[in-house]
């Protein structure tokens, strides 16, 4: 019996004491570190072997522009999520994409086509293009390496924009 109101009464302390932990005051979480703005942010080439980011030049609004994409490749869409692969190499740069086979180049005469992929599903090719885009707050701009807009309606894109790596002449 003694052992019993031991019991009961070490159940009421923990049972207290939990309340009194959950209902005192906090202090309110800082977001001082949850809201981080980066200044001429660039996204790294995963798949380029280039060497560097292109520099994304001012728009016709006068706006600094983020790298977004860089395109040395060709996309296929399948049923279980697209496969890249560069278009020269033939290697995959979306490796995690598991569907995907690992090596499909292009055929000799610059003409890419899709593989069936680990599945056995056809795909379709729904990019081939090297060049890299921009995303600016009045639209993404989209140039080939040699700097010709490829998105022309685009209206706040400047019609030549060669890609101008960081530390270099060109």
């Amino acid at each position: 019996m003694v052992f019993g109101s031991l019991i009961s009464a070490f159940a009421v302390a923990v049972l207290a004491l939990g309340v009194e932990a959950y209902s005192a005051p906090r202090a309110p979480a800082s977001t001082n570190n949850l809201h981080r703005r980066l200044t001429g942010q660039t996204v790294a080439f995963a798949c380029f072997g280039g060497g560097g980011d292109c520099e994304c030049p001012t728009d016709k609004n006068g706006d600094s522009g983020v790298l977004i994409n860089v395109y040395p490749g060709y996309q296929c869409a399948y049923p279980n999520g697209a496969c890249t692969w560069d278009d020269k190499s033939g290697a995959l740069t979306n490796i995690f994409q598991t569907n995907c086979p690992t090596v499909s180049p292009c055929n000799i005469n610059g003409g890419c086509s899709c593989p069936l992929d680990n599945f056995g599903d056809t795909g379709v090719l729904i990019n081939q293009f090297t060049g890299y885009q921009c995303a600016y707050t009045g639209g993404a701009c989209t140039w080939d390496f040699g700097g010709v807009l490829q998105n022309t309606a685009q209206t706040n894109c400047p019609t030549e924009a060669k890609c101008v790596q960081s530390g270099s002449d060109n």
